[in-house]
């Protein structure tokens, strides 16, 4: 029987140094992860050269079966993109919505899911998760177990926290399973994982979806604060290393990721493309998050691929 590293699901060989699942033959029989896996858990290292699974290669896998299926995507990263792949997903499924706990706690987290639910109009069951919030782990536990789900694929954007998530299942299951890679580096998990979290429930991990984005280098993890501005007419807001000018003054709201460089910018600049926003509604950036815009206006924008863009109706 074929064996399989626990990290990135590819079979173990001991044939080829370059192609995925090496690992020294005298090693084989002592160890549950691949070379790549055990450099990339320790070392931060991943071969430029891995073939990563295309989206269509995932959805045709999970849609021939009839699995349960959940779906991971934290709140900054839900946007017309995310929630597309979503609805690709067939048969029963459940959207879990990660990260909302960063969020001040000044905001309400049912209202953000209702908003969810209706901008995007979503018919599937819709729940929130922390990793780092027990209740809200047993709160996944009992729904998974009310539904009578023994086995469901976990799907999601690349950095999702799918393999953390699982971890943590582990973890409060003190199942005697080796811990999946995790990793900061896009598509940790090359193929589909079968983990079994107990004797009741086992759950596939799958390769993230790739997901052309902003490419912060940087998350948060702890409590995200959102940083507001009060655009003038014809104000330019420079951000990292995009602009946007505002053709009408209007109060901004941006919620990212990222302790960003953000400042205020006084010259000409050629922009690229421009945008009409209504009011109240976010413009939202693929592996960015989003900026609320309070009134209605024509944005003006330079340097930030128009791919990376949708816009919605505010959820906050």
């Amino acid at each position: 029987m074929n064996k399989i590293c626990l990290g990135c699901g590819v079979v173990l060989q001991t044939d080829d140094e370059l192609e995925p699942g090496f690992i020294p033959k005298e090693k084989i029989n002592d160890s549950n992860y691949c070379k790549r896996c055990f450099r990339l858990t320790h070392y931060g290292e991943k071969n430029n050269n891995e073939e990563e699974k295309s989206i269509s290669y995932i959805l045709n896998k999970v849609n021939k079966d009839n699995i349960f299926k959940i779906y991971l995507v934290d709140l900054l990263n839900i946007n017309n993109n995310t929630i597309e792949l979503f609805n690709k997903i067939k048969g029963n499924k459940l959207l879990l919505i990660s990260k909302l706990d960063l969020i001040s706690d000044s905001i309400n987290i049912n209202h953000i899911v209702d908003n969810i639910r209706k901008v995007y109009n979503i018919k599937s069951d819709i729940k929130t998760i922390s990793v780092d919030n027990i209740a809200s782990i047993n709160s996944l536990i009992n729904y998974i177990n009310k539904n009578n789900i023994n086995k469901t694929y976990l799907l999601g954007p690349t950095n999702s926290g799918k393999s953390t998530l699982i971890n943590k299942l582990l973890e409060i299951n003190e199942t005697d399973t080796s811990m999946l890679t995790m990793s900061n580096k896009r598509n940790t998990t090359l193929d589909f994982i079968d983990v079994a979290i107990n004797k009741n429930l086992t759950i596939i991990d799958s390769p993230g979806f790739l997901i052309n984005d902003y490419n912060l280098k940087s998350k948060y993890k702890n409590v995200i604060k959102p940083i507001s501005f009060n655009m003038k007419d014809g104000e330019i807001l420079l951000i990292n290393n995009f602009y946007i000018k505002f053709k009408d003054s209007s109060s901004i709201t941006i919620y990212n990721y990222d302790k960003l460089n953000i400042t205020k910018y006084y010259k000409d600049i050629k922009f690229d493309y421009d945008i009409d926003m209504l009011a109240n509604t976010d413009l939202c950036i693929n592996g960015f998050g989003f900026i609320r815009i309070k009134n209605s206006n024509k944005l003006y924008i330079y340097n930030l691929n128009k791919e990376l863009i949708s816009i919605r109706r505010s959820i906050i």
